[in-house]
């Protein structure tokens, strides 16, 4: 039976790593075509797009940088910066150059000059609706304005400060807050190179957003992204990505990635231009290949699982066939003794009961598992096995043993746990609930304080089962009909054990016995062990429910 198995569990390991390996192949190479052949064109596609983007927002704030030096350079606007801003004439002059140029380049809604002392003495406004605003009154700029103006009268003439991109012009209210904007300042410095001002050209983004393909967009430094959405309205929003280096791709999902780049537009400012690529062609590919996978999973499984179901039921038959042959070798002593047919079948069922009420005590609670009962249940029988090996004279002896016939008596723990353990080692068996009978008959008649035999062991230095089923051989001895004594009662029984506490028994198995009330009480059984009485009783399964 064993070499079937063994032949069994061969044939199934070697077929589940065939199936495995086929499987693993069929996905993998499946995947890799199909992804690296789209990823590879939507990644130069991107590519591409993200190049030609880089380029135009380079071309754009490259006229910027032409577009201010030619605001500064023209002879007005210089008559004005030398006159510390106080002349009218060349007031006049720059103002209408200023206005000319708004309306000729539209992506500008708004430039100024700014004194020294914090004054906006030029405005000119160019709404959305293309109409012009000129505001020549001098007035305090506010705290917003204040800040960028203090950063670009730190610069030299040839820097330019450029503002956070945000949705903000002023401050809550302005005609524009609902539209990307920068503003980019420079010094102004009169002929003798003294700083007498800032001018200061605030532009839209929106021909920047214009410039954006489907599913690209722009992050600012700030953490920010700005596109245009379908219908053409505006998406500005906190980013939720997390862009390193200067360029490459970030899996958003198994459906998309993100290809970004870096773009600088100006010394010391970036912008990160960004392309959503969603790959529903390779989704509904990875779904099919998935599917199919998934199928031939589940034949693979169904195969496996017929083959444990049988290859389970043969472990069955065997481990059944064991306990059989363990059992009838057990009910050898009954044909020595009858008395002892009835002793083996009572004692198993007290050690169920009993294990099940130690298991209540936290100290047992993960020791004393459904496992542990039912090889208690199956083990127990094997307790008086070496019995065989006692002469009738001695075993069959009506009346109490000499002292020489007591030693002779002791000897069938050795006998049984002898025989145990060389079938143990002869067949290879590793069935644990024979180890745990080897155990029970060798030391079931150790006592708690080490004055027991054949080893004297002491305290838990005894196995738990061996322990257990002390109190329980102890339990039906003293409550069992015998030549050389009368039957006990259970209370009887009681007293007795509770006297030897700590003594012969474990004191937390003599608390476990307590509590079970009269649960070990059967005087059922124990009518019937008269020697010409054969019949069994039903005996208690080790249900642990």
């Amino acid at each position: 039976m064993n070499r079937k198995i063994i032949k069994q569990n061969k044939t199934f390991l070697l077929v589940s790593i065939i199936l495995l390996i086929l499987f693993g192949l069929v996905l993998y190479f499946g995947c890799n075509q199909i992804y690296e052949s789209e990823a590879r064109r939507r990644h130069d596609n991107a590519r591409a797009q993200l190049l030609s983007v880089t380029g135009s927002i380079k071309i754009f704030f490259s006229d910027f940088r032409h577009d201010r030096r030619f605001l500064m350079d023209i002879s007005s606007t210089e008559g004005y910066i030398n006159s510390d801003f106080k002349s009218a004439h060349y007031r006049k002059e720059v103002e209408d150059i200023f206005h000319k140029f708004v309306k000729a380049y539209d992506q500008y809604y708004r430039i100024r000059i700014i004194n020294s002392s914090g004054q906006e003495i030029i405005r000119i406004d160019n709404r959305p609706d293309n109409s012009t605003v000129i505001t020549s009154e001098p007035r305090r700029i506010n705290w917003k304005q204040e800040y960028y103006f203090r950063e670009a009268m730190k610069l030299h003439s040839d820097q330019i400060y450029a503002s956070p991109i945000d949705l903000n012009i002023d401050g809550p209210g302005e005609w524009a807050n609902s539209i990307p904007v920068i503003r980019l300042a420079s010094p102004l410095f009169d002929s003798e190179n003294t700083r007498r001002g800032v001018l200061i050209l605030d532009m839209y983004l929106s021909e920047i957003l214009a410039l954006l393909p489907e599913n690209m967009f722009i992050q600012t430094e700030e953490g920010n992204i700005m596109s245009l959405k379908p219908d053409g309205t505006l998406d500005f929003r906190k980013s939720e990505y997390n862009f390193t280096g200067s360029s490459g791709r970030l899996d958003v999902s198994d459906a998309e990635s993100i290809h970004y780049s870096t773009v600088e537009f100006l010394p010391g400012r970036k912008l990160i231009v960004a392309i959503s690529c969603k790959h529903p062609l390779l989704k509904m590919a990875m779904e099919k290949l998935i599917l199919v996978s998934g199928i031939l999973l589940a034949l693979f499984l169904g195969l496996i699982s017929i083959i444990v179901y049988m290859n389970i039921q043969r472990f069955k038959e065997l481990i059944g066939a064991q306990k059989t042959t363990i059992f009838a070798l057990a009910e050898l002593a009954e044909w020595r003794d009858p008395e002892t047919g009835y002793h083996l079948e009572r004692t198993r069922n007290y050690a169920v009961v009993l294990a099940r009420q130690l298991r209540k005590n936290p100290k047992y609670r993960h020791v004393i598992t459904d496992d542990f009962i039912e090889e208690l249940y199956d083990a127990a029988p094997l307790h008086d096995i070496g019995k065989v090996g006692i002469r009738d004279s001695v075993l069959l002896k009506e009346g109490e043993l000499t002292a020489k016939e007591y030693e002779e008596m002791k000897k069938h723990v050795l006998i049984g746990k002898q025989v145990l353990q060389d079938a143990i080692e002869k067949f290879n068996i590793n069935e644990s609930f024979i180890i745990v009978g080897k155990n029970i008959c060798a030391y079931h008649h150790e006592k708690y304080n080490g004055k027991g035999y054949p080893e004297g062991l002491k305290g838990e230095e005894i196995p738990l089962e061996a322990r257990i089923f002390a109190l329980c051989d102890a339990y039906d001895a003293i409550r069992t009909k015998r030549p050389y004594k009368g039957r006990l009662s259970h209370e009887e029984a009681v007293r007795r054990i509770k006297r030897d506490s700590g003594e012969h028994f474990d004191p937390d198995i003599v608390d476990a016995f307590l509590r079970t009330g009269e649960d070990l009480m059967d005087d059922g059984t124990l009518e019937k062990d008269q020697p010409e009485n054969k019949e069994r009783r039903c005996r208690i399964r080790p249900d642990t429910s």
